[in-house]
């Protein structure tokens, strides 16, 4: 079996971020994510489009994308309610509206339209400079033990 190389150039595709901006820790399926970074100002999460993330097309794949939307929703509830856990997503709807390609800088602007006791709502875009790759909108439930089976009878 002969060795895959991409149909597309991988060049071009440096982490090298943009002032202002850290690596972001990563955890669980996250840590599979190379690129990814943190405002340590602004509530803004962006990554770098690294080779790993590009699809057939040679262009960033929805599902990383869905992931860097998921994440940045995440922090950003997760940090304005003061939580001690990073909330749960129970809905997520993106519109992938134009394409990034490698060594595209994507940053997720967060905007939060709701917190609640239970529910949280928020929704953001994807940029890439001033072009929007994708637009993303989402619930959140308040991560508790319950939500992982501990404190449940039988």
């Amino acid at each position: 079996m002969s060795e895959y190389r991409a149909p597309w150039p991988t060049e071009g595709a440096g982490d090298e971020p943009p002032a202002g901006f850290l690596p972001l820790a990563r955890a669980g399926f996250v840590t599979h994510c190379a690129g990814l970074y943190y405002h340590e100002h602004r509530p803004v999460i962006a990554a770098r489009i690294r080779p790993e993330h590009l699809n057939l097309l040679g262009i960033a794949h929805g599902g990383f994308l869905a992931t860097l939307a998921d994440t940045a929703l995440g922090l950003v509830l997760k940090k304005a309610t003061n939580a001690e856990l990073t909330p749960a997503t129970i809905n997520l709807s993106m519109d992938y509206l134009s394409p990034a390609p490698v060594g595209a800088w994507v940053e997720a602007h967060v905007q939060v339209h709701r917190l609640g006791r239970t529910l949280s709502h928020a929704s953001l875009d994807l940029l890439h400079g001033e072009r929007l790759v994708a637009r993303s909108t989402a619930t959140f439930i308040g991560n508790t033990a319950s939500l992982h089976g501990k404190g449940r009878e039988g």
